[in-house]
């Protein structure tokens, strides 16, 4: 695996094994009492059959996979944020690797259907 597609895959893997199942664990497990965000989402959710719920997560997956795409075209040089007109280079081991980590993210996204 090139040093990019390790790169991503490790973003890849954070975000959609590990971050985003937590959050579903803890906002389910919720018991909706509470001040903290994870109650007050767990008690909006309350409302909601289990089809409603899963929407709802797949949205979170939607809202992951755009902002992960907007971050990684920004180091690509692909993607220009208001008031960032700058070139990036990300270097591992002393190589560059950015310049396709947009594009390898998004494949990666279609290969595991992750939506």
């Amino acid at each position: 695996m090139k040093k990019d597609e390790k790169f991503v895959d490790g973003i890849f893997k954070e975000i959609f094994y590990d971050n985003l199942l937590r959050y579903e664990k803890i906002i389910r497990e919720n018991d909706g009492n509470g001040n903290d965000s994870y109650a007050k989402v767990s008690k909006a959710l309350s409302v909601l059959d289990e089809e409603g719920k899963k929407s709802v997560f797949d949205f979170l997956k939607v809202v992951s996979i755009d902002t992960t795409s907007l971050i990684f075209g920004t180091i690509d040089g692909t993607h220009f944020p208001p008031g960032i007109d700058n070139d990036f280079k990300l270097i591992s081991d002393d190589d560059e690797i950015q310049g396709d980590l947009q594009d390898i993210f998004l494949g990666t996204v279609e290969d595991k259907g992750v939506l």
